[in-house]
This record gives C-alpha cells, sequence and structure tokens, in this order.
C-alpha cells in the first residue's frame, strides 16, 4: 500500500474488525490529526489486550492503481505496520480471491 506516495505493508485480515495502523507509521508517514476521544480497547487472535490511542479518519491507501480510503485506529505497540480489516475491505468493495497461482486482490 501506499500513503502519499510513501510505501507502507500491510497486512490484509478478514477476521479483524478494525483497520489499525502502528504509531510509527503514523508519525512518520500518514501524519494525520488523531482523534483520541475515539479511542477503543481490542482484544487480539490470542486473547490479549491492549489500548488504541484514536482514530485518524479518511486515510487515503493506493493499492497499484486502486485508490481506497480507511480510518485507521492508532496502537502503540502491534506488530505490525498496518492490518486493514473487514471495515476496509467492505467500505472499497474489495474481495479475496484464491486461485492456483496465488491470492488476488479484486477491486
Amino acid at each position: 500500500m501506499r500513503c502519499d506516495g510513501q510505501a507502507i505493508n500491510a497486512i490484509i485480515d478478514t477476521g479483524s474488525q478494525l483497520n489499525i495502523v502502528n504509531k510509527h507509521i503514523w508519525k512518520t508517514i500518514i501524519n494525520r490529526p488523531i482523534d483520541v476521544a475515539k479511542s477503543v480497547s481490542m482484544n487480539d487472535a490470542n486473547g490479549g489486550e491492549g489500548k488504541l490511542r484514536g482514530l485518524v479518519q479518511n486515510v487515503p491507501l493506493d493499492c497499484g492503481r486502486v485508490s481506497t480510503h480507511a480510518n485507521l485506529f492508532v496502537g502503540d505497540h502491534v506488530p505490525f505496520n498496518l492490518l486493514l480489516g473487514r471495515p476496509w475491505q467492505r467500505g472499497n468493495y474489495v474481495s479475496i480471491d484464491e486461485r492456483k497461482d496465488g491470492t488476488w486482490l479484486l477491486f
């Protein structure tokens, strides 16, 4: 994915109800205002609990020639740069297609 022309390694997680960005990526690449009133607690797949510091809205994310947008929660200690969950998939009409030659994103 790219935000403002800068590359971000992203994970697409069909089981996540949130879109989450690492605090470092938010500060250095995304660099948009955060609404700290929208902080939330979350549970990860391993049963751990964490707090997300707030919400950054309407972030432009490009995948090749396709432009998408996402509302991203910011996590201080998440083990990825960017996690795109079901809200991003539904909001941008993204489907995942498993084929013999690999996994494809369909927009």
